[in-house]
């Protein structure tokens, strides 16, 4: 493959890079919000991506990188508030970097987010235009924005007299922010925020290590429910969590990937299932077998993949509780069992039904060019990152109709959203 060559930059663009190079600070006018939640604005022709900005905004920017093709900058100060701007109401936001919207209002996120995938959908993917159009895109899936998160992975720092920090990073940084509190959290969870230093000064006073990071999860949205943590900490345990989702109990613990919002469990499993049926159907990247369950009402045989150890034991723990005997978990990594190198089947020709919900960095190009070899009549994609979607609709679409898209506003406050896709195949 010949190695593809750089578009040369215009007369006009240099001018302009050259002119920037000359400058520390801008007065810069926000047009909208992109994927990742940064504002965009434009200097000469030039994208400048500017963090906690708002649509309307003009604001003076400091800088920070340069780029032939783009610029980024930080806020120094907001000179003319957006209409949608609004001040954080969590006072640890302005240093923490785990939320990225909280300066833009509750209901206006959903709408913002699902705009900007949609763009990168349609600027990224190299989808046929007129797919796209006849795709059904509803208004985005949303619940509770605050109180509602299920998981969360804390950072531990400790100080040379022996004092325990927790928090979060710091935007684009490695620095901890310390927090006592965190409102995206489920209650239970944000209670047990306040405690940990001392908990873990305790723990290092009796001769245990610290560690330098810690996954609590809760099984619910109540200010009562069970919380355990990994590693489990003398007055907070680990051990397994329950809830229950589309009738079926479902375990899991700290350790384990689980969906995140509380209040949406119900309508993202029910979306992502949906009303199909038939005789086979795969799960890949099953983790606890979140979607497992519910394909095991629909098809009379389900296989599902998954390659973390503990995420595929808890699975196949919860097809025995709940009876599932019509379905099996493969313990293998995804991208080797797709071709049988895994000493399974691997994607078969007419299967009626394939689910996949991949880590952010979305499908390998082994597993695309395996889907679209066993061409299943219907496939689902579940993702977390619209650029990765892009380029793997990219290529599904090739063999794929959409059908329709759904977003779920999973991670209120900040800039992630989830995606639930489904396609048909042509023909």
């Amino acid at each position: 493959m010949r190695p593809t060559r750089r578009k040369s930059l215009s007369a006009e663009r240099l001018e302009t890079l050259a002119a920037l190079a000359g400058v520390s600070r801008l007065e810069l006018s926000i047009e909208k919000v992109v994927l990742g939640g940064d504002g965009l604005a434009r200097w000469r022709g030039l994208p400048i991506f500017v963090p906690r900005t708002a649509p309307g905004d003009v604001v003076l920017a400091r800088i920070t990188e340069r780029r032939p093709n783009y610029a980024r900058a930080e806020i120094e100060r907001v000179i003319t508030a957006g209409p949608l701007r609004r001040e954080a109401p969590c006072p640890f936001y302005e240093r923490c970097g785990g939320c990225q919207l909280q300066h833009l209002g509750d209901d206006e996120q959903p709408g913002l987010k699902a705009a900007a995938a949609l763009e990168t959908l349609r600027r990224l993917g190299g989808i046929d235009p007129a797919q796209l159009a006849r795709c059904h895109t509803g208004e985005p899936v949303t619940d509770r924005q605050w109180g509602y998160r299920l998981r969360a992975q804390v950072h531990v720092e400790r100080d040379a007299d022996g004092s325990v920090g927790v928090g979060f990073r710091r935007l684009r940084s490695r620095d901890l922010v310390r927090v006592d509190r965190c409102p995206v959290l489920a209650p239970a969870l944000e209670a047990r925020l306040a405690g940990l230093p001392r908990m873990l000064e305790d723990a290092a006073r009796a001769g245990h290590p610290v560690p330098g990071r810690l996954s609590l999860a809760t099984d619910g949205l109540e200010e009562d429910a069970q919380v355990a943590a990994a590693p489990p900490l003398a007055g907070q345990a680990g051990g397994a969590l329950e809830v229950q989702v589309l009738g079926h109990r479902l375990t899991y613990d700290a350790r384990t990937f689980f969906q995140a919002h509380g209040g949406l469990l119900e309508a993202l499993a029910r979306t992502a299932v949906g009303s199909f049926e038939g005789e086979t159907a795969v799960d890949l990247y099953a983790g606890v077998g979140f979607f497992t369950v519910g394909l095991a009402d629909r098809y009379a045989s389900v296989t599902a993949v998954e390659g973390e150890s503990v995420e595929a034991r808890y699975a196949r723990n919860n097809l025995r509780l709940n009876g599932l005997r019509h379905c099996r978990i493969e313990r293998a990594a995804v991208e080797s069992w797709v071709d049988g190198r895994a000493g399974g089947e691997g994607l078969e020709d007419g299967l009626d039904r394939v689910l996949v919900d991949p880590p952010r960095v979305g499908l390998p190009g082994k597993v695309r060019r395996a889907l679209l070899r066993a061409a299943p009549a219907r496939l689902t994609y579940v993702s977390c990152d619209p650029a990765t979607l892009a380029r793997d609709l990219g290529e599904l679409t090739r063999k794929f109709d959409l059908e329709s898209i759904t977003f779920f506003d999973i991670f209120p406050q900040t800039a992630h959203l989830e995606t639930v896709v489904q396609l048909r195949r042509r023909g």
